[in-house]
């Protein structure tokens, strides 16, 4: 399989198989309730053996009906397993840091030691609205993807001792907090000053850590956070652009058209018209 533009993941359901990615020698064993995810979409294949031969997507699509999400039917020679497959999309003109700092594979075992409940309840959702195929199933899914994309993410930072980056940040106490105030309320007047004081912090020792952590000042980051939502403002809604300045944190529209035009090399009319494609 070619590397691809999404975060693809898949489920076994039930069954085993087994994964390969480049640049790995070995092929990594599934087992019914493990998941893997691929932040980066890097190309892999999933197998019956550990020595079998991956045939092409396209050759194993052919002829099946794919309305309502499947089922794709293939083989039934070997060992049965059902896989639930899926992918998470990001904008990778401007990567959140979040993604950038995920590895190139998060698998999350069944008999990993951590409350598993989540993953299970989230999977027993989807697949009951992929099968049902009900009024209003697509928007259930998508948001139950997203979900599944939050508790992912959790699951990894608490198995990993040290995680690397923005999970390191979000994974802090204060720092964490301090994101998650600049995530939910960009319009907000947010200073060094108010953010420290929020997260109970001196302005010196929440500036110096969160510079560590983030590798940028909280102010760089409010600016980075506030483009990012203005580029999905602009791209999926009619809002007019003084509108939508107010929603993230400028109170004049030329101000926020100077800023977005220095974070992303164009004016928001530009950009609304025909954002850049790489």
């Amino acid at each position: 399989m070619k590397p691809t533009p999404v975060a693809e993941f898949h489920v076994v359901v039930k069954g085993n198989c087994w994964l390969r990615m480049s640049g790995r020698s070995d092929a990594i064993p599934l087992q019914g309730g493990d998941l893997v995810a691929f932040p980066h979409g890097d190309a892999h294949t999933l197998l019956d053996a550990p020595d079998g031969i991956a045939l092409p997507a396209e050759e194993i699509l052919h002829g099946q009906n794919l309305d309502h999400y499947g089922p794709v039917t293939y083989g039934g020679n070997g060992l049965p397993a059902t896989v639930l497959c899926g992918y998470f999309q990001f904008d990778r003109n401007s990567p959140h840091p979040l993604v950038a700092a995920l590895p190139s594979l998060i698998h999350i075992h069944r008999t990993d030691g951590y409350d598993f409940a989540w993953l299970q309840t989230a999977l027993n959702f989807m697949i009951h609205e992929t099968k049902a195929a009900r009024p209003g199933a697509e928007a259930v899914v998508n948001r139950l993807v997203e979900v599944l994309f939050i508790q992912m993410v959790r699951a990894y930072v608490e198995r990993t001792e040290a995680p690397p980056g923005m999970l390191s940040a979000i994974s802090d106490r204060q720092i964490g907090a301090a994101l998650q105030l600049m995530h939910q309320s960009p319009q907000d007047p947010w200073t060094l000053a108010t953010l420290a004081r929020q997260v109970g912090m001196s302005r010196s020792a929440f500036a110096a850590r969160f510079n560590q952590l983030v590798g940028q000042t909280p102010i760089q980051y409010l600016t980075y956070w506030r483009m990012q939502k203005a580029r999905g403002l602009l791209s999926e809604t009619r809002l007019g652009t003084g509108t939508i300045a107010e929603q993230v944190g400028y109170q004049s529209e030329v101000a926020f058209a100077k800023a977005f035009k220095k974070a992303v090399g164009m004016g928001p009319g530009a950009y609304r018209r025909g954002p850049p494609r790489k």
